[in-house]
């Protein structure tokens, strides 16, 4: 398969409910629908997560994150450095709605978001028609896998695919700003 069919594949199979690992930014990361209770709870097994860290979230534009983020909320400076840093490798805690599953915010009334500038993961996130689950593929507390024999042997068993294409080369996980006050949480 080339790269467009194997992301077409992916797509396909997070719209069915499915969980892939996926080629991120920086690191490989374990993705589903932003919406399917089920399938992230699968993400949180997998993962051996508490269930109040909550889920980044990734888009590739700001429109698909209608209905989650409230950006009402947001002032003139969160919305200047949301523009200065999307798309980007850049998560932003931000305002969620009422209608954002609790099991993606971890109960908070946040949740983390990036619009990705990385073409693999624009092109998965407009397939699928919406935002995706991007945590990375490791057990929690454990270093990110980084190369695919280590996540063939880790998630092979767990996951529904995996999308075999390199990350885009960055260095470590993205940088997480809280958007209401501008600190940076994780450099």
């Amino acid at each position: 398969m080339d790269v467009a069919q194997k992301i077409a594949h992916g797509a396909h199979i997070i719209s069915q409910g499915g969980v892939i690992v996926c080629p991120t930014e920086g690191v490989y990361g374990l993705s589903a629908l932003a919406n399917d209770s089920k399938a992230i709870e699968r993400i949180i097994q997998i993962k051996h997560r508490a269930l109040n860290k909550g889920l980044i979230i990734v888009a590739s534009n700001l429109t698909m994150l209608q209905g989650l983020v409230d950006f009402t909320k947001l002032n003139d400076e969160a919305h200047k450095l949301l523009q200065e840093k999307w798309p980007g490798h850049a998560t932003f805690i931000l305002p969620a709605t009422s209608n954002a599953p609790q099991i993606l915010t971890g109960s908070r009334d946040t949740i983390a978001v990036r619009i990705s500038a990385f073409p693999l993961l624009q092109s998965l996130c407009d397939q699928v028609g919406g935002p995706i689950v991007s945590t990375s593929a490791n057990v929690s507390g454990s270093e990110p896998l980084k190369t695919l024999e280590q996540l063939n042997l880790a998630f092979a068993h767990e996951v529904d695919y995996i999308l075999d294409e390199p990350c885009q080369g960055l260095a470590k996980p993205s940088t997480i700003y809280d958007a209401l006050t501008g600190k940076v949480l994780r450099s």
